[in-house]
């Protein structure tokens, strides 16, 4: 009898501390923090590739996921660290190619989806004025 308390209490035991971990997981949320939202890369030539990374951090306690990039328009790709830990630095660059037809002001926009409940979508804005030599 004895043995078989002592089994149950200890069973118990374990179950209580998986219910507490799991808990403490569920508790720990990333948070994003980004110096910017917007990059000017001031006058330049047509048809100059445009390249600019948005560098993050995750100042919270749990996995900051960047879900998606959605740039506004085909002219403009992305890439972008999927994951960034707690207290490490990511990145999300944003890149057009093809500018050979611009001329004057041109602004890009991408739209940013995160698992920060604080911040689960932002835009981030690329900026130049393009000009014919």
């Amino acid at each position: 009898m004895k043995s078989r308390l002592s089994v149950l209490l200890f069973s118990l035991t374990l179950l209580l501390a998986i219910a507490v971990d799991a808990r403490t997981l569920q508790d720990k949320k990333p948070k994003l923090f980004i110096g910017s939202l917007e990059y000017s890369f001031g006058t330049v030539s047509a048809g100059t590739p445009l390249n600019y990374s948005f560098k993050l951090q995750n100042i919270g306690d749990g996995n900051l996921e960047i879900k998606n990039v959605e740039p506004a328009c085909g002219c403009t790709a992305s890439d972008y660290d999927k994951v960034i830990a707690p207290g490490k630095e990511g990145k999300i660059s944003l890149s057009i190619k093809d500018t050979e037809s611009y001329n004057g002001d041109v602004v890009k926009t991408a739209t940013v989806t995160t698992n920060d409940p604080a911040r689960p979508t932002f835009t981030l804005t690329l900026r130049a004025t393009f000009t014919r030599d």
